[in-house]
């Protein structure tokens, strides 16, 4: 059975980028452009990992973070920045203890912390 990734990104280029390379790697890929979007898709698929950039539609990252734990504490999540954001959020990524990388992102970096997350 393949692993499910909820990929989450306002950037319809970058989300069709990311999805595509998953698939790629035998994921059940689920995309959403925006918090709502992806909370209905997370309650309904209760996905292995989610990948979600911090500055999207409706809610921010760390807004659709905080109600999936919420709603199942366990799914690892991996936040997405650009660099121009990182000096604002990094004491936050860093008092929620969670993984996040940098934007422009290396797919093969990315898939590697997938894994070692799924690992876990």
């Amino acid at each position: 059975m393949k692993q499910k990734i909820v990929i989450v990104d306002d950037d319809k280029l970058v989300l069709d980028l990311y999805s595509d390379f998953f698939r790629q790697h035998d994921y059940e890929v689920f995309a959403a452009t925006s918090a709502d979007a992806a909370l209905k898709i997370i309650r309904q698929e209760t996905p292995d990992i989610i990948l979600s950039d911090i500055v999207i539609p409706t809610k921010n990252g760390f807004d659709l973070y905080e109600e999936v734990k919420l709603f199942d504490p366990d799914i690892p999540f991996i936040f997405m920045t650009g660099y121009e954001h990182i000096k604002k959020v990094s004491e936050k990524l860093n008092k929620l203890n969670v993984k996040w990388i940098s934007k422009p992102v290396q797919l093969e970096e990315l898939l590697a912390l997938v894994q070692s997350q799924l690992k876990t």
